[in-house]
């Protein structure tokens, strides 16, 4: 039997420069007049003013506002409990913490979220789940699907390379994932939602067919900003994480866990792809390794190399992050395969320190 649950998808979406002046018109368009607004930590000071002037402009009424400087859950139910009967929808400014504090929020009240990224880490921000502390632990939790999406292409231009370059680690990782899926339909039965598919490899070609990939470029950072979205929705059509997370992201969890400093999601997962695909006999490693080289995505990561003993440990963790979750690493032999083209291949050279 197939899913018959209702799919959600974005509503609204809005990706080009100076979004963010449009911000009130937008939401008064959607019929929100009362929002509570949510800003990660310096956004308020950063992009405050801006994001006033155009509420104010349109006569949207602000009834709560939070600056998010952490991800425990038992804060977010606090905030969602908190928020005033009266208000229409919950805006997210900042990055995935404050957008994925905003959509748990919104789930629990039952609420629509208009999420607006200041960076492109990752697809979190579009995705159904919420990454949040729980006990400690980093969880995901379900979480709807952001009513609306608004990105400032010249704010995400503006904002540090190293968010860019872990998005396009992330976008990279697609092949990887949808790989491991397949895989595990042949080995388990587990059922591969086609359509999903088709919606996560479309996101990730129209990457890296793009003639020009500079991450000071508008119209790159536009495409990858809609990349990134149709990567969040391929996870609302499946009902999983599977086309957009698989091997790769698996090894990443592993090395959040045994680093002493680990780096950012999208730039781990997107060199754990490299030893996944490499793995997999994926045909498309040495065009994703052609990517990596033309954006400086390689270039970031040796200026930023992760540890290779945590990494190597990592690839051993990995199989057992997620319990019934079958990819290319539930093969002990193919995890050792891997440990050896770690230690032995000229390709990690930089990559790991």
């Amino acid at each position: 039997m197939g899913r018959s649950t209702q799919i959600q998808i974005p509503t609204l979406l809005r990706i080009k420069a100076n979004t963010l002046h449009k911000l009130g018109k937008y939401l008064r368009r959607n019929d929100f007049h009362r929002v509570a607004v949510f800003y990660g930590e310096g956004m308020r000071e950063l992009l405050g003013e801006k994001v006033d002037i155009s509420l104010d402009s349109s006569e949207i009424r602000v009834v709560r506002t939070e600056v998010v400087t952490g991800n425990d859950i038992e804060a977010v139910v606090t905030s969602a409990f908190a928020l005033p009967r009266q208000a229409d929808a919950l805006v997210a400014v900042g990055g995935g913490m404050a957008i994925d504090y905003a959509k748990y929020a919104g789930f629990l009240a039952g609420k629509p979220v208009i999420a607006v990224p200041t960076a492109l880490s990752n697809d979190g921000f579009a995705s159904p789940g919420a990454s949040l502390k729980v006990d400690g632990r980093r969880t995901s939790c379900p979480a709807a699907i952001p009513f609306g999406v608004v990105i400032d292409t010249a704010v995400i231009a503006g904002s540090p390379p190293r968010f860019t370059y872990s998005g396009i680690g992330d976008l990279l990782t697609k092949y990887s994932a949808v790989a491991d899926w397949k895989l595990s339909y042949w080995e388990t039965g587990e059922q591969v939602d086609d359509f999903a598919v088709l919606i996560a490899l479309q996101s990730v070609d129209n990457l890296v067919h793009h003639p020009h990939k500079s991450i000071d470029d508008l119209d790159f950072i536009k495409l990858m900003a809609g990349a990134l979205v149709m990567s969040g929705v391929s996870m609302e059509v499946s009902g999983s994480s599977r086309p957009a997370s698989g091997s790769e992201h698996l090894i990443s969890h592993a090395y959040d866990k045994v680093a002493a400093r680990p780096s950012m999601h999208g730039l781990q997962v997107g060199v754990a792809s490299i030893g996944t695909m490499w793995l997999q006999e994926h045909p498309q490693l040495e065009m994703v390794m052609a990517v990596m080289a033309e954006t400086g995505f390689l270039h970031f990561v040796k200026e930023h190399p992760l540890d290779r003993a945590a990494f190597l440990e990592a690839i051993r963790v990995a199989p057992s992050i997620k319990e019934g979750y079958f990819t290319i690493l539930s093969d002990k032999a193919n995890v050792e395969r891997l440990v050896e083209f770690v230690q032995t291949s000229p390709v990690w050279d930089g990559l790991l320190a």
